[in-house]
């Protein structure tokens, strides 16, 4: 399977940094998958992918700009919650923060529909930023208050009042006690039918040559999810999860996830060793 994706800037204006958007472009060999695969581009995921609901496996995705893992292979669900527990790193590479590996947690679903945080490494003003798909044609967007250092442990949630078609983006820095919850209100036809974590990046070019070792990117924890219907779960369950690896166009792999904890509410995403 393919999916053309195009790549999209997300500006923070306040921050006055740019962050660019990020598209999954090929379906990997596990799982027996139809139709087109999902994309994250223009700060959206679009498409779908039906495949088996339920299973302990993850389904495997091969992606150009992530690494993570995302709820429900199917799109019979919809879901209201995704919250993790996020802590706050320093750069792995000698470059702009905005051209290293983010962390993304999000609800998306359908061609235009997607909401999320996005977390810059080192921290700082302007390093957590949020984006909202209001309809087919209107965004929000913009970046929190809050200005996290190097370790800080963040609590992020984003979730959905259902009723009043009403996103709300929330970030705690547990260490302070500091918290920002940021409201927008969309369009009633948005569906949200996967949550998403993982690391994301504008371009593999970015981190090319690889480092000769693993590198740690990013560490979710306590990760939790909840249905539309008032289902609670994790990433795995009780549904089945995709995992999204990051390849380059030639078969270079670039960003991988570890495997999920038992529970399926933790794991990290690395920058694969050169070859």
């Amino acid at each position: 399977m393919y999916m053309r994706f195009t790549r999209a800037l997300f500006a923070a204006a306040a921050a006055g940094a740019t962050i660019a958007a990020f598209g999954l472009t090929a379906a990997g060999t596990a799982g027996a998958a139809t139709g087109p695969g999902r994309a994250f581009s223009n700060n959206h995921f679009a498409g779908n992918h039906p495949m088996p609901a339920t299973g302990a496996a993850a389904v495997v995705f091969v992606t150009r700009h992530l690494a993570g893992y995302h709820t429900a292979t199917s799109e019979t669900r919809r879901f209201r919650y995704a919250a993790t527990t996020l802590q706050m790193t320093a750069c792995p590479l000698p470059i702009a923060r905005t051209k290293n590996p983010v962390a993304v947690v999000a609800l998306f679903g359908g061609t235009t529909r997607d909401a999320e945080v996005d977390v810059l490494c080192n921290g700082g003003a302007g390093s957590l930023l949020f984006f909202d798909q209001k309809s087919a044609t209107t965004h929000a967007q913009g970046a929190f208050h809050l200005s996290p250092r190097v370790g800080d442990r963040l609590r992020i949630s984003v979730s959905r009042n259902v009723a009043a078609h009403r996103d709300s983006f929330t970030v705690t820095n547990l260490r302070t006690g500091g918290s920002q919850t940021v409201r927008v209100t969309t369009s009633a036809a948005v569906v949200y039918r996967h949550a998403f974590m993982g690391s994301a990046i504008s371009s593999n070019a970015n981190v090319l040559p690889l480092p000769a070792n693993n590198t740690l990117l990013w560490t979710f924890g306590n990760s939790r999810v909840i249905t539309n219907g008032g289902v609670r779960g994790t990433l795995r369950g009780p549904w089945a999860a995709a995992k999204y690896i990051d390849r380059t166009a030639g078969g270079v792999t670039v960003m991988t996830p570890s495997t999920l904890s038992a529970s399926g509410a933790g794991f990290s995403t690395h920058l694969h060793a050169a070859a």
